[in-house]
């Protein structure tokens, strides 16, 4: 086994104090990312990465240097694949080691930890080879391992390995083992039939790009398969059509599903782990012309939540929900189309307002994340808890604060706002296309204006847009026409950058998503046009002359991202 990629001298400093000493950092600056690395567990180099302190490249060379290593970038360095694939990815994964390229009988490894004797035993003993190990990062090996063994690849493998002739019938009855739909599956096993690695691979691959949803669509030829991130969906893989069905049985066996079914709508649940991570996956299959398409939505059980900051609200509409928050009792919405951050808004909320001395009880379809100190109950039709029936048990269990999924139907619709009128705090969200339309909405369903007027605190119109890649994002040059078109008064002071495109961001230019909002709070006026029965357009417009800022006018404020694929300067989300 060599060593000769070990530099002589490693610094006993931690890093911390190297960054310190360099004037990379303050002190000031590193006692904050130590208190947050309390509170997270995040590595330091990382936290500093996210703060924009350190770029990932300079935050590697530092580390490298605190353990006596050289240092690799793998984003940048020509990785042999031939070398790169002696191993099989758990081998590597496990290890956290690479093989990027061969010199003589050695092999150069790239490792998040060189001075693992034992990793570097395995590797030599498995490809027969001296090892010189090499410090790299984790975020590059996840990168290099998401390249070199993405899904397409190991779909791909995997229906070369399996025999449609040996592929169980999908018109043949069955039942799930598990009809309860209660165990965990574990992702990453190499040794399992071909159907089900390839199962596995697609299910991996959407978690290690990050993705929300998997759409599994079947055509005369073949399936695709395709993965939503940052809100797009983009080409992954494709699934042979003679082992497609096998594809599809099996989804519905981990879904709980009617494997015999064929024809009618199901609707299942997927646990499963991967890297000590746990993961819900909400599981839709529905019939076309061609077979069942699938749709799968991916929810992170362990995930920690994040405030308002993080998901980039401006301060001042961050102090504005604060103060509507706080009130005692009334009922506040929040709005816009399927997927867009409502959920995940509602939960900051109630983080925000979640003390031992308020008792809070949510009813949700499904409970996609689990919150310390709140009873969360979800909606089970075929046992009769629905949203309205829910509710209604929810106010007999002496609630303070009350969280409904959604409003579907006007049952729900009247409970909430007699909710919100004896007495308690409701959250909820409602579909409709701006903060304004909900309050129309409502009165549409049969709320009495009154009610509504009485009961309600706030609307908070939302959407999700992309944030540029912040490695690889450019300056542009704003003209005239589109400093018009933004509101920018003075273009000379503002920097505007658009996409690009690197391997960070998977060469689309943008990574991560922020929220942008406009908030409706209930004022004399807007509660006189509501009980006028006016329409939507004379609410908002009333709105905004109370200072509301639009969805249109937060979309073009130096936090977010403008028209024509340009976008103003914003800190990445983590």
């Amino acid at each position: 086994m060599s060593t000769a990629r070990i530099q002589i001298q490693r610094s006993t400093k931690r890093l911390g104090e190297l960054l310190i000493e360099a004037g990379v950092v303050t002190s000031e600056q590193l006692e904050s990312a130590l208190e947050e690395q309390k509170h997270t567990g995040k590595r330091l180099a990382q936290i500093f990465i996210d703060r924009g302190l350190l770029a990932k490249g300079e935050a590697g060379r530092w580390l490298a240097h605190q353990q006596g290593y050289e240092y690799v970038n793998l984003t940048s360095e020509p990785i042999d694949l031939r070398i790169a694939r002696l191993l099989p990815e758990p081998f590597v994964r496990r290890l956290m080691a690479l093989p990027i390229r061969e010199e003589g009988r050695e092999i150069l490894v790239a490792m998040a930890d060189p001075s693992d004797i034992l990793a570097i035993d395995e590797v030599s003993q498995a490809t027969g080879l001296r090892v010189s190990p090499i410090f790299t990062t984790e975020a590059d090996l996840e990168w290099a391992f998401g390249q070199l063994f993405n899904v397409g690849t190991k779909v791909s493998k995997a229906a070369a390995l399996a025999d449609p002739v040996e592929l169980p019938d999908p018109n043949t009855n069955g039942e799930n083992p598990d009809p309860n739909g209660s165990s965990v599956v574990v992702l990453g096993s190499e040794e399992s039939p071909p159907i089900i690695q390839m199962v596995d691979s697609i299910l991996q691959g959407a978690i290690t790009d990050r993705a929300t949803d998997i759409h599994l669509e079947p055509h005369v030829q073949e399936a695709r398969v395709r993965y939503r991130i940052d809100g797009m969906l983009y080409d992954k893989a494709v699934v042979p059509r003679l082992l497609y069905s096998a594809v599809v049985i099996r989804i519905k066996i981990l879904a709980s599903l009617d494997i015999a079914e064929h024809n009618k709508p199901q609707d299942g649940r997927i646990s499963m782990k991967l890297k000590d991570r746990e993961y819900d996956v909400r599981v839709g299959i529905t019939s076309t012309a061609f077979g069942e398409r699938v749709v799968m939505r991916l929810l992170d059980r362990t995930k920690v939540l994040v405030g308002l900051e993080k998901l980039g609200v401006p301060a001042d509409q961050q102090k504005i929900i604060d103060a509507i928050i706080r009130k005692p009792h009334g009922m506040i919405l929040v709005t816009g189309p399927t997927g867009n951050g409502k959920t995940t808004t509602l939960y900051s909320c109630l983080q925000r307002v979640n003390e031992p001395t308020k008792n809070i009880i949510t009813i949700e379809d499904p409970v996609e994340y689990y919150l310390d100190g709140i009873s969360q109950i979800p909606v089970r039709p075929r046992s009769g808890v629905t949203f309205a029936t829910g509710l209604r048990s929810i106010l007999r269990q002496d609630p303070d604060v009350v969280m409904v999924g959604e409003i579907r139907d006007v049952e729900t619709a009247k409970i909430a706002v007699n909710a919100a009128l004896t007495g308690h705090l409701v959250f909820s969200t409602l579909h409709t296309n701006d903060s304004a339309g909900s309050v129309v909405r409502l009165v549409d369903m049969g709320i009495e204006p009154y009610f509504i007027s009485s009961s309600l605190l706030a609307t908070v119109g939302q959407r999700l847009m992309r944030s540029l890649c912040p490695k690889c994002k450019k300056p542009y040059k704003v003209d005239a026409s589109l400093a018009r078109e933004l509101g920018l008064k003075d273009e000379s002071k503002t920097t505007l950058y658009r996409p690009v495109g690197c391997e960070q961001c998977e060469r689309t230019g943008y990574k991560g998503r922020f929220a942008v909002m406009e908030i409706l709070r209930m004022n004399d006026r807007i509660r006189e046009l509501v009980l006028d029965h006016k329409p939507a357009t004379a609410i908002r417009e009333a709105a905004i002359e109370s200072g509301m800022v639009s969805l249109q006018d937060a979309s073009k404020v130096s936090r977010g991202v403008a028209r024509r694929n340009v976008a103003l300067e914003l800190p990445p989300l983590n």
